[in-house]
């Protein structure tokens, strides 16, 4: 080492070849290195974070894309859409009703959230829509998390693209989970719920104390959708059963649980039912319980195996692939006793075989399986492959084939149309008739296929757009005299030739007549 002295006076110091040899194999020149190391390591750390929020965000904008465009789907969407419009009218929270008659068929909760979102944001069809958007981001939250619980974050991302699939031209609210979420219905609510109590159930193999707070989600999921609620119970209970974790401790937590539960339940049922007395439990119970087991409601029917058809639909290539997956998990959970796989196990076959000996079939009854089948999937391609791989491949598949931005759901875009151009004509108070070959039959009991919403034929979405209240006649009834003078009628223009001699046509467009009886 040679020693001199600077121009401003100051020590310097310079190494000769050999003492630089010498430092350099001691390490002395490996700090640069070792920071190039752990900037790598730094950024490892920070892309499973960022992958992850991505795939979240990307959540984010597919559900919440136009979500307002379009018009409401008959029947269900425009039913709950103007049962909580006619609950913000009327300033009538504890008891639902649709075109002013009660409407015994479901329990509150949604309808709360949604008429409180009227209030804030106007009455359309985003705040029809926006529940059900939020509930599903709720359940590709908790996808995503169960991922991480049952094996890494790449299983949770796997899952969660995997909820995100749309096959070719199935943007309906029949097939994909994503699409179920987009329109104003129940479902996504209620899978929201269970995948809580789910994930609490697991939660609670290492905090036992959890189980207590299941009660809550069991509660909330049958005020959204009577009583497919009670499956946010069986489906722990059945795990619990089956995984061996009974003790008494556990019973006692179980039964406050159960508790908790009917202290959510009970309140609003009590009042419904001293309110209306047998008829409510005649529609809340004899017809969508007892009646939809036993019979084919509106022409809903299929096979035992239809829902392993539409669940193929809603996860496009890889719906050939989850029967596959299932059958691993069976042998998983049978010859390793892996938890993870009867978990979703019972979460998938219990839903699935009540659903399917069910008479009345709809493709939204079993949106509650996506979730648990997208972690199937997803555990097995992470076991199969190596995470890495597996999120690729997904990710992959996802850009060739199965993503795509929403379009607006156009459910009923006539009745829309027709509405907007035929409330001109129209003063608030004006009673306004529909024309129908057939009305409603008010006689009929639970155990007949047809529906028995107490208030005639006329398309729900008629109904909300109209914004007033219709009254259901019979062609046979206009034609025998019996409709009162100096009112309107709304007939399907197909059907207007048979009564148009006895009424003055004010509007006529998109399918429909608006006519005048003077």
């Amino acid at each position: 080492m040679h020693t001199h002295t600077s121009v401003k006076g100051v020590p310097s110091f310079s190494l000769s070849e050999g003492d630089q040899v010498d430092l350099r194999q001691s390490g002395a020149f490996k700090v640069w290195p070792y920071m190039e190391k752990t900037k790598v390591l730094a950024i490892q750390r920070r892309y499973p974070w960022l992958i992850s929020i991505g795939v979240l965000g990307l959540a984010l904008v597919l559900l919440f894309y136009h979500l307002g465009d379009g018009s409401l789907h008959d029947w269900d969407e425009a039913i709950y859409a103007q049962v909580a419009k006619e609950m913000v009218l009327s300033d009538t929270w504890m008891s639902l009703t649709w075109n002013g008659t009660p409407f015994l068929h479901k329990p509150p909760l949604y309808f709360w959230l949604t008429a409180l979102t009227y209030k804030m944001i106007g009455v359309s069809e985003l705040a029809a829509r926006l529940w059900p958007a939020i509930f599903g981001f709720g359940v590709i939250v908790l996808t995503f998390v169960l991922g991480v619980r049952f094996h890494s974050w790449v299983v949770g991302a796997i899952a969660a693209l995997l909820l995100l699939v749309v096959d070719q031209g199935y943007y309906g609210y029949w097939w994909n989970f994503l699409s179920l979420s987009r329109v104003g219905m129940l479902d996504t609510a209620l899978t929201f719920w269970i995948m809580v109590a789910l994930l609490l159930v697991w939660e609670a193999e290492r905090r036992p104390g959890l189980i207590v707070l299941i009660g809550l989600p069991v509660g909330m999921a049958v005020m959204t959708k009577a009583w497919p609620g009670f499956l946010a119970a069986a489906i722990p209970i059945v795990f619990w059963l089956i995984a061996g974790q009974l003790r008494s401790s556990a019973i006692a937590s179980w039964a406050v649980a159960a508790l908790l539960a009917v202290m959510v339940i009970l309140p609003w049922h009590l009042w419904q039912y001293a309110l209306h007395g047998p008829p409510f439990l005649h529609e809340y119970v004899g017809v969508n319980l007892t009646g939809r087991l036993l019979q084919a409601f509106e022409g809903n029917t299929g096979g035992p195996l239809d829902y392993l058809a539409l669940l193929r639909r809603g996860f496009s290539i890889w719906g050939y692939l989850w029967p596959l997956a299932y059958i691993w998990a069976a042998w998983k959970a049978s010859a390793r006793g892996d938890r993870r796989s009867w978990l979703l196990l019972v979460w998938i076959t219990l839903p699935l075989l009540l659903f399917s000996l069910a008479q009345t079939k709809l493709g939204w009854y079993i949106s509650m399986l996506y979730p648990a089948i997208a972690l199937l999937l997803g555990l097995a391609l992470a076991e199969l492959l190596t995470d890495r791989l597996a999120l690729a491949l997904v990710a992959a598949v996802m850009l060739a084939c199965c993503l795509r931005l929403p379009v607006p759901a156009e459910g009923s875009q006539d009745v829309k149309q027709f509405a907007l151009q035929a409330m001109r004509s129209l003063t608030p108070d004006e009673p306004i008739y529909v024309s129908e070959q057939v009305c409603a039959d008010h006689t009929r009991s639970f155990t007949s296929d047809m529906p028995s919403i107490p208030v005639g034929y006329i398309r729900p979405s008629l109904r909300f757009y109209m914004n007033r209240s219709l009254t259901c006649i019979e062609e046979h009834e206009i034609r025998a005299g019996l409709l009162p003078r100096h009112t309107y009628v709304i007939s399907q223009r197909h059907a207007w030739s048979r009564i148009s001699h006895l009424g003055r046509v004010v509007f006529e467009g998109y399918g429909f007549v608006l006519a005048r009886w003077d």
